[in-house]
């Protein structure tokens, strides 16, 4: 095989006329010709991805002026190479709504006893997960706010909270051993997320629910905003955070010091709750969801073939990001920074871009139709994958999806590739692509989470490329100027190849359930737990209980009978009325564990049993 003096690899034309070549008996049976693609452009890449990661682009989030931007530049270059409209009344763009935070309505106070009403955002502030509600009655700091029995602490044992508003501090005690369930900053464990105090406040019979940080210096920002405490999974209780200088300045007054029941329990890691004596507190909460109109990009570039074109392959990349930070992004702290998101998700579109440009020039076109959408709002919950495949009228002669998600930071020529086995044949067809273009391919038998996702659900052969985890995701320092973009460019032959061969084969590809193992999570990404049932959550929908977007094949979930569009409201005699309600079940049992599950179908009660088994 002829290599590249320069980088010792196989020339790509060289490559792509064997792979070409190959298809041969297709050609045979379909009567048409096939001729060699454009190379791929690494100037074109990345002048994609420099643009879409710039900080004009305000890290595309999808409440910021950047998100409009890159839906622009996207249609553009859809655009400019002849590809057909695929979005709303023959537009390029498919619009939608989705919930990106809250905005905080007045009547919203809190009062300490019987001092003057604390300074809204000054003193305190709504936490943005809060139930709009009102609560006044007695005070009792309860610790961290935290319930880990298998460790035999509780900072709930010997108090009575129930109707009371419980005063918790933020994040965990320090981790005395290597036993200790708590960590240490800034991989704090599951016990000091918000939402986790939260539950156990409203489990244990709270009224609401007050934060206090002691841990944060003078010069940061004490108090969360309502986007940074946001959560996706259903309302709690009424809840709020104070700043300390106003809580301890009130507390001092009924004999009790925060600071010394902070140091005792981080000194011996046993709770230290008391009940305040003769402190009442007064707190009242009216948060409004806060929505945005967002776009999917949808281009389309219709196939040859009379009998072949009406089926189609969908080609996708999320270009939406972080924005600013205020919500999924790994460090506090970086808040109010543009998340540039080079890799997270600027280099998959930047290829999609790429791969659109070299399909639409050419000469013959591929048999099938091929459809090219950039999808928005995967960051807030996989919306934009899942509203388009709800309402694509194609939908149903979809015939395969490849998915392009952090494919910037290509080492040691490695690529991961998620759901090779979801089709028939699948893999062997991406393993020689990759064997011939020099690349070593990673297989996943988890379907990852990313935006294919919403298409193995709906039983669609999926292939997912991502080049790995790296310290900078979720950061303002995923930057353009880390990325291979020699790489980009080669992981973009191995799509283009790959989706070449789906397009002219003669049959479609089959689908195949893959073995019942959970999503992999991405670096950072705090969902995994130990225990595996197999529900995929619906994080677009706010109610009691957790709706269920799908239920991953031969899973605990499916044996049991749970299917998509199930509402779990009770699990093992726990009331579930979110997704963090769920996870913190699941983290209490062991694998092999039966459990009843009640679920709401339509306008009945079904309760299922599952039997849950190891994560992968």
């Amino acid at each position: 095989m002829i290599t590249d003096r320069r980088t010792g690899r196989p020339k790509l034309r060289n490559i792509l006329t064997g792979l070409i070549l190959g298809l041969s008996l297709v050609v045979a049976l379909t009567g048409w010709s096939l001729e060699l693609p454009a190379p791929s452009a690494t100037d074109e890449i990345l002048r994609h991805a420099k643009y879409l990661a710039s900080a004009e682009l305000t890290g595309r989030g999808v409440d910021t002026p950047g998100i409009k931007l890159a839906r622009d530049y996207l249609a553009s270059e859809f655009a400019k190479y002849g590809l057909k409209p695929g979005g709303d009344n023959g537009s390029l763009l498919q619009s939608f709504d989705v919930a990106v935070g809250v905005t905080v309505k007045q009547p919203t106070s809190l009062t300490l006893g019987s001092e003057p009403i604390l300074a809204l955002d000054q003193d305190w502030t709504p936490l943005g997960f809060s139930t709009s509600d009102k609560a006044e009655a007695p005070l009792v700091f309860a610790g961290y706010g935290i319930t880990a029995k298998d460790y035999g602490y509780d900072d709930y044992a010997g108090i009575d909270v129930q109707g009371k508003i419980v005063l918790v501090l933020r994040y965990e005690p320090p981790p005395k051993d290597d036993k200790s369930p708590f960590r240490k900053l800034p991989n704090y464990s599951n016990h000091a997320t918000l939402r986790n105090k939260a539950n156990n406040a409203r489990d244990h019979g709270a009224a609401g629910m007050i934060l206090v940080d002691l841990n944060t210096s003078e010069a940061m920002s004490e108090l969360l905003t309502t986007r940074s405490s946001l959560s996706r999974g259903g309302t709690s209780v009424v809840a709020a955070q104070v700043k300390r200088r106003a809580i301890e300045k009130w507390l001092d007054t009924h004999g009790v010091s925060l600071k010394a029941l902070k140091e005792k329990i981080d000194r011996d890691e046993k709770p230290a709750s008391i009940p305040i004596a003769n402190a009442t507190a007064k707190l009242q909460v009216t948060l409004h969801e806060q929505r945005e109109r967002t776009e999917n990009v949808i281009a389309l570039l219709p196939g040859a073939d009379p009998t072949l074109a009406g089926e189609n392959i969908v080609i996708g990349a999320h270009y939406d990001h972080l924005g600013f930070g205020h919500f999924g992004a790994m460090s506090v702290n970086a808040a109010g920074q543009i998340h540039h998101g080079a890799d997270d998700n600027a280099s998959g579109t930047a290829v999609l871009l790429d791969l659109a440009r070299r399909l639409s020039q050419l000469p013959t076109r591929p048999a099938r139709t091929f459809v090219f959408v950039a999808f928005s709002a995967e960051e807030l919950g996989l919306f934009g994958s899942r509203y388009f495949i709800d309402r694509f009228q194609s939908i149903a002669s979809t015939k395969s999806m490849l998915n392009l998600d952090m494919v910037g930071r290509l080492r040691e020529d490695r690529v991961t590739v998620f759901g090779a086995r979801s089709g028939e044949n699948l893999s062997a067809i991406v393993t020689g692509n990759a064997r011939d273009l020099g690349l070593k391919i990673n297989q996943s038998d988890d379907v990852g989470r990313s935006d294919h996702m919403s298409f193995y659900n709906k039983k669609i052969p999926v292939l997912h490329f991502f080049t790995g985890s790296h310290a900078d995701y979720h950061r303002p320092s995923d930057t353009w100027e880390k990325l291979n973009i020699e790489g980009m460019a080669r992981i973009g032959d191995l799509v283009l190849a790959t989706a070449l061969r789906l397009a002219n084969a003669k049959e479609p590809m089959n689908f195949v359930s893959l073995p019942a193992r959970p999503p992999s999570a991405r670096a950072g990404d705090r969902r995994a737990v130990g225990t595996y049932l197999g529900s995929i959550p619906d994080y677009g929908v706010t109610s009691e209980g957790v709706r269920l977007a799908g239920v991953i094949s031969d899973s605990p979930a499916a044996r049991a009978g749970l299917k998509e569009g199930d509402v779990i409201v009770k699990l093992a005699d726990a009331k579930i009325q979110n997704i963090e309600d769920l996870t913190t079940v699941l983290r209490t049992k062991k694998p092999g564990d039966q459990v009843e599950i009640l679920i709401l179908r339509g306008d009945s009660s079904i309760t299922l049993t599952a039997t849950l088994q190891a994560r992968g």
